[in-house]
């Protein structure tokens, strides 16, 4: 089969809306490809973005009925070639789901010439029944704290924590208003004690329309725990139709998450890195 290769932008990105969604944005430091055959008809798509100092390949889709023909390959293959004919050298990676059920991408990437995959962390996708279910959560509503919005802050006091939890190399955020438009304000909080941060959420939206929880902060377990029931509980209220998603990325994330939602199913994150 021949294969053709072409930059998807605003002029022809409505040509491979069906392998490359909206929700990938064209943002600064994003090149996506696409692919199609002679005959005009789209095979697949890859997206990568510049973040940090690697390139995060963020999207790769095969039309189903053009698989198993190499096309995923070469479409990385595309992508390594012009991050090496760009200026900025770096790393390029990327991030996939294993479960038992579906070892298709870990498959793929093992094939990959000069891509090494490693494990990466543990996944958690929690349903308003494991959240009700867990007794952890629910011994804590007795619990007093001064419990705030995070957004309430001054901006000039948040933008303060966001450096400081870079700079401890926990959590990045290169684009604070970009940041905060994902962000679910009321889901969102925080506790000071004597005007100290003792503990610390962050919710954002997912492209699919549920949520993330992508930090935890905590110098005062009690604090944390009175925090995620709290957070969890307006969760409920306020989005009962949601599913919460949770990157357990360090062995102490991960066992709060088998702590705090037993019952939550829960895959393999694999890293590939070229």
């Amino acid at each position: 089969m021949d294969i053709y290769f072409t930059l998807i932008d605003d002029s022809n990105r409505q040509y491979f809306r069906g392998v490359l969604p909206d929700s990938i944005e064209p943002v600064p430091g994003r090149m996506s490809i696409g692919a199609y055959d002679k005959e005009g008809y789209v095979l697949g798509a890859a997206s990568y973005v510049l973040k940090g100092f690697e390139y995060e390949i963020d999207w790769l889709y095969v039309h189903p009925s053009a698989r198993r023909q190499g096309i995923g390959m070469k479409l990385v293959e595309q992508v390594t070639r012009a991050v090496m004919f760009s200026e900025e050298i770096f790393p390029i990676t990327a991030r996939f789901e294993f479960s038992e059920e579906d070892d298709q991408m870990y498959t793929f990437f093992l094939s990959c010439k000069h891509m090494i995959t490693t494990y990466s962390h543990e996944r958690y996708y929690v349903t308003s029944s494991d959240i009700r279910q867990s007794s952890a959560l629910h011994r804590q509503t007795g619990t007093e704290l001064d419990v705030q919005m995070f957004f309430d802050r001054p901006v000039e006091e948040q933008k303060k924590i966001l450096q400081m939890l870079s700079k401890d190399e926990t959590y990045n955020v290169e684009d604070y208003d970009r940041w905060k438009e994902t962000c679910v304000p009321d889901l969102c909080r925080c506790i000071f004690v004597k005007n100290n941060l003792v503990d610390l959420i962050f919710m954002q939206k997912t492209p699919d329309g549920n949520l993330e929880l992508s930090y935890l902060y905590g110098k005062y377990p009690k604090g944390l725990f009175y925090l995620l029931s709290e957070t969890v509980s307006n969760m409920e209220r306020h989005f009962p139709e949601a599913s919460l998603t949770f990157d357990a990325m360090n062995e102490n994330s991960e066992l709060l998450a088998k702590h705090l939602f037993p019952k939550a199913k829960n895959v393999h994150i694999y890293e590939a890195e070229f």
